[in-house]
């Protein structure tokens, strides 16, 4: 049984998509979930500390995100809810204010992300594309998130199981361009 630190940006995405499907489904769980489905769009803008970067550069670093996304929430006949976003257009900034130096990570659109809330009380959290590729000349990759992520949790909200694809756990390869 995978282990799955709560921790990071990775435990940072979980908590986000888990306060995400909260707050759709609170908002879709009228009348309305017995219609089809629609789309709806968020706007995007959040700066958060990267603690685990920051301890391995020896300087804060942030991450910003910024865009917007397409969320659509589906009830099933069994109860399962399903809730779906796209990222329409989500940028990525890497930046350490005390150096004055920053980085655009991903321009564009990252992929698709989908929670599942079983009627057990359990989730399914499955992101499918790319969060973020950087590529320096001569370097080649020094941070990565592609492929798919999948995260299962029991009804009491234990991670019971994490598979994922081409996954950096932080962004510390980037602390010599961070500098200046």
């Amino acid at each position: 049984m995978a282990r799955f630190r709560r921790t990071g940006l990775a435990g940072r995405r979980l908590r986000k998509a888990l306060a995400l499907a909260t707050l759709v489904v609170g908002i879709g769980a009228t009348s309305a979930m017995a219609e089809p489905p629609a789309w709806e769009t968020v706007t995007v803008d959040d700066t958060y500390l990267l603690p685990i970067t920051s301890a391995a550069c020896g300087f804060e670093v942030y991450k910003h995100d910024f865009g917007t996304l397409e969320i659509q929430t589906t009830e099933l006949p069994d109860g399962t809810v399903r809730i779906h976003d796209l990222a329409v257009h989500l940028d990525s900034v890497i930046s350490a204010p005390s150096t004055g130096q920053s980085l655009l990570v991903h321009p564009g659109g990252a992929g698709t992300r989908n929670v599942t809330l079983h009627p057990d009380g359990s989730i399914t959290y499955l992101a499918h594309g790319t969060d973020g590729m950087i590529i320096v000349e001569g370097v080649g990759v020094v941070y990565a998130s592609s492929g798919m992520l999948r995260i299962e949790t029991d009804p009491g909200g234990n991670v019971t199981e994490v598979l994922r694809g081409l996954h950096s756990e932080d962004f510390s390869a980037l602390c010599p361009y961070l500098v200046g």
